[in-house]
């Protein structure tokens, strides 16, 4: 905040809205220890972005591992909803009140960076025999992701977003899993029985839309690169729009109109229920899958390649940092390792369907036995695959995505504005903050 006052008023409202996120959310839990009172410990408290029956449990299972490895450590488990979760940590930043590890969005890392808030990790990770097991790739990023070039954050997990799909019914309707976009958009339709209860679809127009569009828009158009040399926005290519108008024309047509308000939840619960036979989404909600319709039922595929051949994949990699706020940054550090270690990393990502950073995790065997995960790994470590550098190194990028993009794309999906507008303001405004950005 630097030299910025907050009013007591402020404080009081600020106070006030954070006490009423908290209290009217449904999955806090805190992972407690009977013999707490008998030992004097250190608390570690550690904030989840993205908490949930399907990702909780195995949370709480590591942090009771990790004290068992440290008795004099106690890890305080917060569980934030996905739904809130950015907002959440803002108002904590504001107000002084951030824990001491969290699990973070790699999109959030430039702006937290940038206001001060992070532990600078250089330090601790030049120190760590482990750090070798990390691939120098996700380090490099996550470095490049920060204004003054320093870590702050050191990811456990990658994913990419693939299109999920009821095997059982493509098997009914004569069809294969989709390996091109006219074969996506061909399921669809197919799929589509809204006399039946279900549509083909199941289409993203609330929050997250934007990261889900920017991934289907360049796996399409097979354009790798989101500025040109000279600064211009890739966005409002014309393979784009051509795209874009096909994939929103399916809005009501092969989607419920509610989907305008859907976010990851509501869609993984209209596939789940078999209210839709499509949906595209990361690795992270395949035990949900699992759990609802058995794997006989369930498939995932890559985005197909391009219209031009080649394949773009836009990878995402979330993983934990300390805030500088921390009392206890050696404890901090302590409970990082932990989470980075081959035998976390396997734990963790076995369980929710990801792919680990941890080198030595990547060769167990549940890689190999889980078939996309395998295929993306694969289509990762190919040469001919290009990864697409979504500019989350922009500190106002997530602002921007919420504040201004989201809205603007459920105009497009209730007709207010059309597909060319919104890739054209896209294009602006993200050239506008990479120019500032440069200077």
């Amino acid at each position: 905040m630097g030299n910025r006052v907050i009013s007591t008023t402020s404080k009081a409202l600020l106070l006030a809205v954070m006490l009423a996120l908290t209290s009217s959310c449904s999955y806090f839990p805190f992972h407690e220890d009977k013999q707490a009172a008998k030992t004097e410990r250190t608390v570690i408290r550690f904030w989840d972005e993205n908490a949930g029956p399907s990702r909780t449990p195995y949370y709480l299972e590591l942090f009771r591992r990790f004290e068992e490895l440290h008795p004099n450590l106690k890890v305080e488990y917060s569980g934030i909803p996905v739904s809130f979760n950015k907002l959440k940590f803002d108002m904590a930043i504001l107000s002084g009140d951030t824990p001491d590890v969290a699990s973070m969005n790699a999109e959030w890392l430039a702006g937290f960076a940038a206001k001060g808030v992070l532990l600078p990790l250089d330090g601790y990770y030049a120190q760590w025999p482990e750090r070798e097991q990390i691939a120098d790739r996700f380090i490099s990023f996550n470095r490049g992701l920060a204004p003054d070039g320093r870590l702050y954050q050191i990811p456990g997990t990658f994913f990419f977003d693939v299109l999920w799909y009821r095997s059982d019914l493509l098997k009914k309707e004569g069809l294969a899993a989709p390996q091109s976009w006219d074969g996506f958009f061909q399921a669809v339709d197919r799929l589509d029985k809204p006399d039946q209860g279900r549509r083909g679809y199941s289409l993203r127009g609330g929050a997250g839309s934007i990261t889900q569009l920017t991934s289907l828009l360049y796996a399409y158009s097979g354009i790798t690169e989101y500025f040109t040399k000279d600064g211009r926005c890739t966005i409002n290519d014309p393979r784009h729009l051509e795209f874009l108008q096909r994939y929103t024309a399916l809005y009501g047509s092969r989607t419920k109109t509610s989907d305008i308000l859907n976010g990851y939840k509501e869609m993984v619960a209209a596939f789940d229920s078999g209210a839709s036979a499509m949906f595209t989404h990361n690795f992270g909600s395949y035990r949900d899958h699992l759990s609802a319709l058995g794997a006989a039922n369930v498939g995932a595929a890559l985005l197909p390649r391009s219209v031009t051949g080649n394949r773009v994949m836009t990878l995402t990699a979330n993983g934990y940092g300390i805030f500088r706020s921390t009392a206890n940054p050696d404890a901090a550090w302590e409970l990082v390792k932990f989470l980075l270690s081959e035998e976390s990393q396997t734990y963790w990502n076995r369980n929710v369907g990801q792919l680990p950073t941890n080198q030595q995790a990547l060769l167990q065997n549940f890689i190999q036995d889980t078939p996309f995960l395998k295929e993306a790994l694969l289509a990762m470590e190919d040469n001919r695959t290009v990864m697409l550098r979504v500019p989350y190194n922009l500190p106002n990028y997530t602002d921007i995505i919420q504040q201004r993009l989201e809205p603007n794309f459920q105009k497009v999906l209730s007709g207010s504005m059309t597909d060319e507008d919104f890739l054209n303001d896209w294009a602006q405004v993200m050239e506008q903050a990479y120019s500032h950005y440069r200077q």
